[in-house]
């Protein structure tokens, strides 16, 4: 039985389809461990808990309407792995402020999710 690919990996996949297409977007990198100062000056800095894994500043072609998509991605197969509250909150926060959400399971499923939106239609 193969073993689920990691979040890390499923994001590089996502990411290298977004750059093929030029969406443009920017990952939040959140994740990892960081010693005690690192963390405190990355907090003064203004890193924030929660932030989505990538923020796509393009509004999404089939909703124009919205400013853009606020990806949380989530490990392939990982469905019961829930959000925090912390991740709930932002998404929650740029919902109410015109963006578009989604939270995602793998590549595949953050690719589909954007190819409703329109972002992979061709041009």
């Amino acid at each position: 039985m193969a073993s689920n690919p990691s979040e890390l990996s499923e994001q590089i996949v996502l990411v290298r389809a977004l750059r093929r297409r030029g969406v443009w977007f920017c990952a939040v990198p959140n994740g990892g461990k960081r010693n005690r100062n690192e963390a405190a000056r990355l907090k003064a800095a203004g890193v924030e808990r929660g932030v989505p894994d990538l923020l796509i500043f393009d509004p999404p072609p089939k909703r124009p309407d919205k400013h853009g998509c606020a990806l949380e991605l989530k490990r392939q197969g990982a469905r019961s792995s829930s959000l925090s509250l912390d991740q709930t909150r932002w998404l929650s926060a740029l919902s109410d402020r015109g963006w578009d959400v989604i939270v995602a399971y793998g590549a595949v499923d953050a690719l589909a999710q954007l190819k409703a939106l329109g972002y992979f239609d061709k041009s």
